[in-house]
């Protein structure tokens, strides 16, 4: 019988099964990425993503998008549009089952992609434990959003960088997929500044000289250059420095924490990477370089520990596998195969069971929709803002204050946003500033007691824990 990663047909050097666990383990984690992604829709920026991709489809405009409520003035660049209308077609042509089934491939893709490029930098076992870990440290981004394109492209990046790094061939291939990577979600750039490292790497390594030195650097250099060649235009380049002013209103730009699963998870397989090169006397720039570019994702923000987890994975893969002291053995077309059938039985179990329930947003709700339909169009609604890209997808024609946009609105609105939902000093003039004569807020939180007690606004209906307010001067409905 042939062996699973070597292709040995002397079964007898080894036994099968404790072969074949750690495979097993792989494939089980891609069963689990599929489950975790087969749930309804409640990603509070799905929807408005959905919205933004059926207006690109209809109008191509991407370099101006409409505003869709009057209070996103700022000018904002549309850096997802391609996964957005890819999504925006599957909702339009299967309905949210089929979003909910570009999730689960998103996932599926993620979890073998992580796998197959851990297992390049060691063997089977290594390779497991190593993606099993880094699923952990990209948890908490795994969302049903253009991001999970970044985490693809980022992981194939990498192992093409890590590949360069040890046989000096360039991978010109990188450029257009650093071209395609701008097209499809706002974090291109990381994949320009993995290959800057090893490339600036190889040089302080000495490793690369004259010519050789001039090609290396072609390609980050290239691939800044053709992302200002995709249809948004060199606008792209300045896009990642626009959502600076606001990070502190936005949850996931909020600094790590140690005690949550997904930081802790990446500080673990830094720690793991570091100890391991320190008692070796690892000192390859390329290599050291990586590591910290890693690391500074993972402190950087919430959001970002993601791709500080992606690019460790590998890194700590093949630091267990040096422990070893042999090389990794090449990947075999029967484990290809085998994964390849994983990731398709998973996505047909996935198509098979889509029941008619995940066809129904969750996290919101939608017992409201009567009502909110019944309200005149270029109504101001003071809604809870993480069911503004709700209503932008769900009531278009509703004016929401405040939604996941966050590049498209002012400092002042979510200034005016927060002491309103905090009922601090000034709320109510933010509330007259607005115009808002609707408020969809949680049941029980501090402005739905003060709409209720203080300014006597009535109640339209509840649901899923949330009241929609309608002020007094409103006609009843």
């Amino acid at each position: 019988m042939t062996d699973l990663t070597t292709g040995d047909s002397d079964s007898s050097r080894r036994p099968l099964m404790p072969r074949w666990m750690p495979f097993l383990l792989v494939l089980g984690l891609v069963g689990m990425a599929a489950r975790r992604g087969f749930r309804p829709i409640g990603d509070p920026d799905t929807w408005w993503h959905l919205r933004l991709g059926d207006d690109i489809w209809r109008t191509w405009n991407l370099t101006n998008p409409a505003p869709w409520t009057r209070f996103a003035t700022q000018h904002w660049v549309t850096t997802q549009w391609l996964p957005e209308v890819v999504a925006s077609r599957f909702e339009h042509l299967f309905g949210l089952p089929g979003v909910v089934w570009l999730v689960c491939a998103g996932f599926v893709s993620i979890t073998a992609v992580l796998y197959l490029v851990c297992r390049r930098e060691a063997d089977v076992l290594a390779a497991a434990i190593a993606t099993g870990i880094g699923l952990l440290g990209m948890s908490a981004t795994m969302t049903p959003r253009p991001q999970l394109v970044s985490f693809i492209l980022l992981l194939i990046v990498t192992s093409a960088w890590l590949r360069t790094a040890k046989d000096l061939r360039p991978r010109w291939w990188l450029i257009p997929v650093s071209w395609l990577w701008a097209c499809s979600h706002g974090m291109w750039f990381s994949g320009i500044v993995v290959g800057a490292v090893v490339a600036i790497g190889l040089i302080l390594d000495r490793r690369t000289r004259g010519r050789m030195t001039l090609k290396m650097l072609a390609i980050p250099v290239s691939s800044l250059l053709v992302a200002a060649m995709t249809p948004v235009g060199p606008q792209l380049l300045l896009s990642p420095f626009e959502v600076g002013g606001i990070t502190q209103y936005i949850t996931e730009w909020a600094p790590p924490s140690i005690h949550n699963l997904s930081p802790a998870a990446t500080a673990l397989m830094i720690a793991v990477v570091a100890i391991t090169w320190a008692r070796q006397r690892q000192s390859a720039w390329t290599n050291i370089g990586l590591l910290l570019v890693a690391t500074g994702w993972a402190l950087l923000s919430a959001r970002t520990v993601t791709l500080g987890a992606a690019m460790t994975a590998p890194l700590m893969a093949a630091a267990m596998q040096s422990l070893l002291r042999q090389r990794a053995p090449r990947i075999s077309r029967l484990e290809l195969a085998a994964l390849a059938g994983g990731v398709v039985a998973c996505l047909a179990v996935v198509t098979l069971l889509l029941p008619d329930s995940v066809g129904t947003p969750a996290n919101v709700p939608n017992g409201l929709n009567t009502a909110l339909d019944r309200l005149p169009a270029h109504t101001v609604i003071f809604n809870d803002s993480v069911l503004g890209g709700w209503l932008l997808w769900r009531h278009p024609t509703l004016e929401p204050i405040i939604d996941g946009r966050a590049e498209a609105f002012p400092k002042s609105q979510f200034e005016g946003y927060i002491k309103t939902s905090q009922v601090s000093a000034g709320w109510q003039g933010f509330l007259e500033t607005t115009n808002s004569t609707y408020a969809l807020v949680a049941q029980g939180s501090p402005l739905a007691t003060a709409l209720d007690q203080r300014l006597h606004w009535r109640s339209l209906g509840k649901d899923d824990g949330y009241v929609l307010l309608a002020a007094p001067s409103e006609g009843h409905q």
